[in-house]
């Protein structure tokens, strides 16, 4: 067959070039020949070898990774509930604690990571029940609130930072100033946006959880702070022509028509009140 005989060729062809060669060489054609057989014949197959030193390497970066991702998770993912416009919601903390939530409030907290560090932050209004254990904080804008084991509650908007201690002792720190307070049941901290901090005592502490029962109850308050508290409550926009001036003193229930309240407070300053589109009140 031709392809036999090409391999036959093959030994000719080499006998060829090494005669035309005309460099001397000492070998004979056939040890050359030879030679050549035993290279093709020992030439080692290649192999790739696996690098374990580099396996190792690359696992352990790997784990690392994951540990690193896993202490994030742990560290970083919260939970926020939400109490809307014209709601109260009422929610437990991983170790039993109970928050209650007033209308246009939410509380955010770590719940992977709540056996190392009991923390919430508030922006709103809230009653806590506290279930001993580790320190308990509750940080806001403008105020850190520290307990163990009680129960208190927080008022924490733009207008006004609010404390006050139903059981227990509650540490109330400033986080402008650094000044610092402890409360016990029946007394109330108050601070200012400067970080300053006002201490009393209060012979009706329930007025200030008042809203858990649909009640409103208002003690010296700005009436303008008092409009916007029922914008929550009642889920309504209020809006006024001019600033207002002067404190409201009084109660009413928070289950009545919104016309209803809106008269029983515009009344004493002699306010007039505008519904618009919608929800909208405009106070005159």
């Amino acid at each position: 067959m031709k392809h036999n005989n090409d391999i036959e060729k093959k030994p000719a062809m080499l006998d060829e070039l090494i005669d035309s060669l005309s460099i001397p060489y000492s070998k004979s054609k056939e040890d050359v020949w030879a030679s050549l057989s035993r290279q093709i014949e020992n030439k080692p197959a290649k192999t790739r070898r696996l690098n374990y030193n580099k396996v190792r390497m690359v696992w352990a970066a790997a784990m690392i990774a994951l540990l690193v991702g896993l202490g994030v998770l742990l560290r970083f993912y919260h939970y926020t509930v939400e109490a809307k416009p014209g709601q109260i919601a009422n929610f437990f903390l991983p170790d039993g604690s109970e928050v209650i939530l007033s209308a246009g409030s939410e509380a955010t907290y770590y719940p992977l990571w709540w056996s190392y560090s009991r923390k919430v932050t508030l922006q709103g209004e809230a009653f806590f029940k506290v279930q001993k254990g580790k320190t308990f904080s509750v940080k806001s804008k403008r105020g850190i609130t520290t307990v163990v084991g009680t129960s208190f509650d927080i008022y924490a908007r733009p207008d006004n930072y609010r404390v006050v201690c139903y059981t227990g002792k509650v540490w109330v720190k400033a986080r402008n100033s650094k000044q610092k307070i402890i409360l016990t049941p029946g007394e109330k901290a108050e601070i200012n946006p400067k970080g300053e901090i006002k201490f009393s005592k209060t012979t009706n502490p329930n007025q200030f959880t008042s809203w858990i029962k649909n009640q409103f109850v208002f003690t010296s308050i700005p009436v303008q702070s008092v409009f916007n508290e029922m914008a929550r409550r009642f889920n309504v926009t209020i809006t006024f022509e001019k600033p207002l001036e002067g404190n409201y003193t009084g109660n009413f229930p928070s289950d009545i028509p919104v016309e209803k309240a809106l008269e029983i407070v515009c009344k004493p300053f002699g306010l007039s009140f505008e519904k618009k589109a919608g929800r909208t009140y405009v106070i005159k």
